[in-house]
């Protein structure tokens, strides 16, 4: 049953990636973007909402696939052909490195934080903490600067070797942020098991804050019991100005969305 499981999922992979991208061979096709360095780096700005608070900006890394002209193929459509593939722990290596890259050759980024996304995949890789420290120190990026961004139920899920390299990334200063916080039960159970500073409120429940009264009080909720733990929140798929103003009205920390800024290639002049 597994076998025919896992046969059903690769076509099913491969019509997706068909469909999307046109690749007749999606395997092949991302192999030879690894070789060729045919990734790209994009950051989305993650926006403070009370100025009196000082806080520092933040800029969320994301990645796009090079095609031919001008040409961008989006994660949505080669993400799930990494998983099937087992090779996320090598797409996340290669986002902190060329992050540490991006930031050396701009001498860093004043009053800014850094947030890469991690597959729980790579939480499984003993080594990885260590690869993580020697690349922060080549690019000069504070470990203080660097957040990784973890899904509650992923972490929920995590093995025993995936907390010890929570805990050695840590160790060596990096900092955790959950995302989709709020979107089930599990979310406060993550926040403690990693000790994150920063949760970032699910997307769906934002759309939601003026068509569903369970969506206003979850937000609420939560800012509440973060703000009294000293954890700060984001809210995610901010899009329109009256979204703007009720998150700042309810104490929202940061803001992040299409309505605050789009995603933007990391290449010129840093500025989140």
């Amino acid at each position: 049953m597994a076998k025919k499981r896992n046969e059903t999922e690769r076509l099913y992979l491969e019509s997706l990636m068909a469909t999307l991208t046109g690749w007749d061979n999606p395997e092949a096709r991302l192999q030879q973007a690894f070789e060729n360095n045919e990734f790209l780096l994009f950051g989305q700005s993650i926006a403070p909402l009370d100025a009196a608070k000082k806080l520092p900006l933040r800029l969320e890394v994301l990645i796009r696939l090079h095609e031919e002209e001008i040409h961008l193929t989006p994660p949505g459509a080669f993400i799930p052909v990494l998983e099937y593939l087992g090779k996320m722990p090598v797409l996340d290596r290669w986002v902190v490195e060329h992050t540490a890259e991006w930031w050396r050759e701009r001498n860093g980024v004043p009053n800014t934080v850094i947030h890469i996304n991690l597959s729980p995949e790579t939480l499984e890789r003993p080594d990885f903490p260590d690869f993580v420290a020697q690349q922060l120190r080549f690019g000069g990026l504070p470990p203080e600067k660097t957040y990784f961004e973890l899904m509650a139920p992923e972490i929920a899920a995590g093995s025993l070797e995936a907390e010890k390299t929570v805990q050695s990334l840590k160790a060596t200063g990096c900092r955790f942020a959950i995302a989709g916080f709020g979107r089930d039960s599990i979310s406060f159970d993550a926040l403690r098991a990693v000790g994150a500073s920063v949760v970032k409120i699910d997307g769906a429940i934002v759309r939601e804050l003026f068509t569903e009264p369970v969506a206003l009080a979850k937000v609420t909720s939560i800012q509440r019991v973060c703000s009294k733990a000293g954890v700060l929140t984001i809210a995610e798929f901010v899009e329109q100005p009256e979204t703007l103003a009720k998150l700042r009205e309810l104490g929202i920390d940061y803001v992040q969305g299409y309505g605050v800024a789009r995603p933007e290639p990391l290449e010129g002049p840093a500025r989140p």
